[in-house]
């Protein structure tokens, strides 16, 4: 077990940070919009914002957390393919616990651009 921590310590840190990115983001987004204490379903929240149509999509804080429990899974997913990647191809773990590492930290950024939005 030990061997298997230090051999695969690489993935297993961006994993962490990839996990740690998704629920802190999708956490402090309920966090700030009072999901819990307004409860699932309450106001409505702005979820796609830009420019030139304005607002494109609104659900709740349902909808967000969701989309919280669905990027949780994708990113266990990818972490479980970079490890047996890693297993028989250091560079396509690392590279593949990577891109889980920055699709997770893409998702806190647009986590704290709906915070901007509401």
């Amino acid at each position: 077990m030990e061997e298997t921590i230090v051999r695969h310590n690489g993935v297993i840190a961006m994993g962490a940070a990839a996990i740690a990115f998704i629920v802190g983001g999708f956490g402090w987004a309920l966090v700030a919009l009072g999901a819990f204490s307004l409860g699932l379903s309450g106001r409505p929240v702005i979820l796609h914002f830009n420019d030139l149509s304005g607002i494109t999509r609104i659900g709740t804080a349902a909808d967000l957390l969701t989309a919280g429990v669905f990027a949780f899974v994708a990113a266990a997913a990818g972490i479980a393919i970079a490890f047996e990647l890693d297993r028989r191809d250091r560079i396509l773990g690392k590279l593949a616990a990577a891109t889980v590492l920055a699709a997770a930290v893409l998702l806190f950024i647009a986590c704290a651009a709906i915070i901007n939005v509401n």
